[in-house]
């Protein structure tokens, strides 16, 4: 079993005062962190809600052995985030170097506006071939992990998503609401950290920040800015 996740004591002192701006998508490489099938999930929709208006592709790319330990991404459930059928590419190659080269294909070719990578390692030099590849496209390009990390990485961004429990229905005490997830931002080129309980509405299609509902919402069709 891969080792709890740790709130780091900055991220704490920090995360009510969190910029929702922080949540927009960013071109270049982001590292996602997970840790367990529950919590990627909740990365996996936490990812595909950031680009929900974009008309590119969203790709996932992963060796098979991972998707077979892991489970693959549910289309129908993806399609709630906006992501439809035609929309979705899975690639699953047989080694991570393979994960790695066709994540870099897909996004020099212009088609995704997201490639996700199941890779567990990648080198140095090769999350920097991420992020320069992924800038140049106009894409994001996230590395999800289900393992601690101790290797450096090009990363502009680093997250730690776990699950959070349902927002109340607003008509049905028994049922689910709006589904939330707890965001940890615990590095980033800018010098941004924090934490955050963030809540998908999929009427407008926006995150927002639960304890400022009213006017942090991340507004739909934001665009990649590099």
């Amino acid at each position: 079993m891969p080792e709890p996740f740790s709130l780091p004591k900055e991220c704490a002192a920090l995360s009510r005062r969190f910029d929702a701006a922080a949540f927009a998508p960013v071109a270049g490489l982001e590292d996602l962190c997970v840790e367990d099938a529950v919590g990627l999930a909740a990365g996996l929709g936490f990812l595909a809600a950031r680009v929900r208006s974009e008309p590119r592709l969203v790709a996932f790319v992963a060796p098979r052995f991972w998707f077979a330990e892991r489970g693959r991404p549910y289309a129908y459930g993806l399609r709630a985030l906006g992501i439809a059928a035609p929309r979705l590419l899975v690639v699953a190659p047989r080694t991570e170097t393979e994960a790695l080269w066709a994540m870099e294909e897909i996004l020099r070719s212009g088609a995704a506006a997201l490639a996700m990578g199941g890779v567990e390692t990648a080198s140095l030099v090769a999350t920097r071939r991420l992020d320069l590849i992924a800038r140049g496209a106009g894409a994001a390009a996230v590395l999800v992990r289900t393992k601690p990390q101790n290797s450096l990485s090009a990363a502009r961004r680093r997250w730690r998503l776990t699950p959070a429990p349902s927002a109340p229905h607003p008509f049905d005490a028994k049922a689910s609401g709006a589904s939330r997830w707890r965001a940890i931002l615990d590095r980033s080129r800018d010098g941004a950290h924090g934490e955050a309980l963030l809540e998908y509405d999929d009427e407008t299609f926006r995150l927002h920040l639960v304890d400022r509902l009213a006017n942090n919402g991340l507004a739909r069709g934001a665009s990649f800015a590099a």
